[in-house]
């Protein structure tokens, strides 16, 4: 890995760190050049959680966002000003209300998936075989170490 001495072992905090950066990095670049219509990483990344969990509370949306509450009603109110999220009344509680993706939000999603996957997909496609199967591999064990799969 770069950055990385012979004398680092896996596990160390040395490489803990170098792998962090290096993964915040490729977020970064599939981020950057895959984004479209300058919509930042907190909001892209609220919309998508509406898209994948519609309709959904505000409050649960900050939940599983991580952030206060306040924080993602700004959040929201700005995608709602877009045009990308919408708000209904809640049939079980009349006084809350549920967020859904307009199909313009959901468009937008699924056009910076589409970008980013490209961006991935050309970059996989410089490695050898081998390598992209070790790839393929290691972010498999990570997200499975995370719980993410």
């Amino acid at each position: 890995m770069e950055g990385i001495s012979a004398a680092d072992e896996p596990g160390t905090p040395a490489e803990v760190a170098n792998l962090y950066h290096l993964l915040t990095r490729i977020n970064r670049t599939l981020r950057t050049r895959g984004q479209s219509r300058n919509l930042s990483a907190g909001l892209a990344s609220a919309l998508w959680t509406i898209i994948s969990h519609a309709p959904i509370r505000l409050s649960t949306l900050a939940e599983r966002e991580s952030v206060s509450a306040p924080t993602m009603s700004r959040i929201v109110a700005a995608l709602e000003d877009r045009g990308f999220v919408e708000r209904t009344p809640d049939p079980a509680d009349g006084r809350a209300r549920l967020l859904n993706p307009t199909p313009a939000g959901t468009g937008l999603i699924a056009d910076s998936r589409t970008r980013r996957a490209q961006l991935l997909a050309e970059a996989l496609d410089g490695l050898d075989p081998d390598d992209r199967v070790t790839v393929g591999r290691g972010v498999t064990l990570l997200a499975d170490a995370l719980g993410m799969t």
